[in-house]
């Protein structure tokens, strides 16, 4: 008799992971006679503007460095059949481009590094502007020299940037430097306070987003160390709580749905991110080590990450930008090696990766 309720469980977690995830679609593949990309296809983000979707993402001989790179700006209206809006390169690396409405105007933010295949060298944050009636701007310094945006979201007419300092990230130089900036009108910015939101070793890609309660919930990596939930009260966003795992929560993004706050990111199919007092040995095992693109759920009572499922990805994978399409339905974007031909990370960062849209459902 205790077999029957154990089966009903099993089939039932099934069958939710099944009506969340309903399809996975190839939206970008190397090669692509009609789009300017090369091999590796990745960091990327999506969003809903003026009736259209905007998908931006880096273009590169490999997931490194390299002074080949350009940034690609595409658009659509139907999430299928897809038109170049811009194009750029500047004659380094391009990161982290990252889309920001505010009413008729449309932000993308990215960041300059080097050209040096092995080394991370953020030098500039740029930001281009377009409206419903106008091009895009040429890029406008940011100010923001040798910091790493993450996120930058418009929450009650205010922006908010989240940045990491980048400078020296893999040495014992680096001065950890993690916070929020804020600015009026998207172009000038100021920290939210005087001390920084996080100045633990090697803090980076600090995600955030604000849920109904005007709480703020968020996740850190610590490259070469785990990871962190962090938890700020309403009204009082530049003081983090912060929950330290030895896991790592790579290429995060958090969205809301209802009241429930979700995050996407990358997973260790290894587990634990921090196994080793070396932190050397920590980045060096995590390079050789397989990886996916997951769904987790924020655990607000407990302070935890739970997993929900995973998505097809194998390789060099991550960096998802999300769109709600429907009541209760999003278009997930990530990037990934093909999920046919399973490889670990370094394997995956120096071949081909494409672009992938999934549906979920809630």
């Amino acid at each position: 008799m205790k077999v029957y309720p154990l089966l009903f469980l099993l089939l039932s977690i099934i069958n939710v992971k099944a009506q969340q995830l309903t399809e996975t679609t190839t939206i970008i593949a190397y090669p692509n006679a009609s789009l300017p990309i090369q091999k590796a296809n990745n960091n990327l983000d999506v969003v809903a503007f003026n009736n259209q979707f905007y998908l931006a993402f880096r273009t590169a001989p490999s997931h490194f460095a390299s002074k080949k790179t350009r940034l690609v700006v595409l658009r659509t209206s139907n999430l299928k059949d897809y038109t170049i809006d811009t194009t750029l390169s500047i004659g380094n690396d391009i990161r982290e481009p990252r889309f920001c409405v505010n009413g008729d105007s449309l932000f993308l933010y990215f960041f300059e590094g080097g050209s040096k295949k092995f080394k991370f060298e953020p030098k500039k944050v740029w930001a281009l502007v377009k409206t419903s009636s106008s091009a895009w701007t040429a890029p406008i310094d940011q100010n923001l020299d040798g910091y790493v945006p993450w996120r930058v979201r418009n929450m009650n007419s205010t922006f908010y940037l989240s940045a990491y300092y980048g400078v020296n990230l893999y040495n014992k130089a680096h001065h950890s430097d993690l916070r929020l900036f804020t600015s009026e009108n998207g172009l000038q910015w100021k920290p939210l306070s005087d001390l920084a939101q996080c100045q633990l070793d090697f803090a980076e890609e600090g995600e955030f987003i604000a849920d109904t309660k005007g709480e703020l919930w968020g996740t850190i990596r610590f490259e070469g160390y785990g990871g962190a939930l962090f938890h700020a009260e309403k009204n009082n966003w530049a003081h983090w709580a912060f929950y330290r795992t030895d896991y790592k929560y790579d290429s995060a993004l958090l969205f809301n749905v209802g009241d429930d706050t979700y995050l996407i990111a990358r997973r260790n199919l290894d587990g634990k991110a921090n196994r080793f007092k070396s932190r050397n040995r920590n980045l060096i095992r995590y390079s050789f080590t397989r990886k996916c693109t997951s769904l987790y759920k924020i655990n607000k009572e407990n302070k935890s990450i739970d997993l929900v499922l995973d998505f097809p990805s194998t390789g060099d994978n991550a960096y998802a930008g999300i769109v709600q399409t429907g009541a209760n339905e999003f278009a997930v974007f990530n990037y990934s090696s093909d999920p046919k031909h399973p490889k670990n990370w370094i394997r995956g960062q120096l071949g081909k990766t494409n672009i992938y849209m999934h549906r979920l459902k809630f």
